[in-house]
């Protein structure tokens, strides 16, 4: 696991001589550099895995996106604002909304928007987001849409929501929808909730006899 720079300096260079597993998938919000690991891939007969981490159900997505039936993808994480390591303007609006707010245990919404977006400003934080992106490429990193929360009163946990769009029945006049939500311990302070390591693990060893290209592990 490295910082996403990291990735995008060395990903194409480590795919000459082995397939490569990225734990920072906020770098493929980077459009010139996914198409260049995309292309590698294939001229190098290589692979690139990535871990779904905290994204619960990317093979469902991946299948609805494959058939055509996805709709909307909306992906919300809410963490202690201490838990979010942000950049540039998003650091400054946090601290800006953090001090005006009204009730010190309320939510309170650091950005809502395309994925694409946020993944620079927030590039330690937002890796669930980045996977779903990925795992919906109809959708892709400007139409997946990102809701980043923070919340003083989660000081035992993260709250990853996933909002899944598909299909209208016009005869029944009803649409298809999921809603889960994924309640990870994590201290305060901490970027990543405790089961996610477990996660990572067994995506570390599913990494393997793909055909060349990229994949969630």
């Amino acid at each position: 696991v490295c910082h996403p720079d990291v990735a995008r300096e060395w990903c194409c260079t480590f795919l000459s001589s082995a397939d490569v597993y990225i734990g920072s998938p906020t770098a493929f919000a980077d459009e010139v550099f996914e198409q260049a690991v995309r292309t590698t891939t294939v001229e190098k007969g290589r692979s690139v895995y990535i871990s779904v981490g905290a994204l619960w159900g990317a093979e469902d997505i991946r299948r609805m996106d494959a058939q055509g039936k996805l709709r909307g993808l909306t992906v919300t994480m809410k963490k202690h604002p201490e838990s979010l390591k942000l950049t540039g303007s998003l650091m400054n609006k946090m601290a800006s909304l953090m001090d005006g707010r009204q009730n010190p245990s309320e939510d309170v919404v650091i950005y809502e928007g395309d994925v694409r977006s946020l993944c620079p400003l927030a590039p330690n934080n937002v890796n669930t987001m980045a996977c779903a992106a990925i795992a919906a490429p109809s959708l892709g990193f400007s139409r997946v849409r990102a809701r980043l929360v923070a919340n003083s009163s989660l000081i035992d946990r993260h709250i990853v929501a996933i909002d899944v769009d598909g299909p209208f029945d016009n005869e029944l006049g009803c649409a298809f929808k999921v809603h889960t939500e994924r309640v990870n311990p994590a201290a305060v302070g901490a970027v990543t909730g405790k089961q996610t390591y477990n996660a990572f693990l067994t995506s570390l060893l599913n990494a393997r006899g793909k055909e060349p290209g990229v994949h969630l592990s």
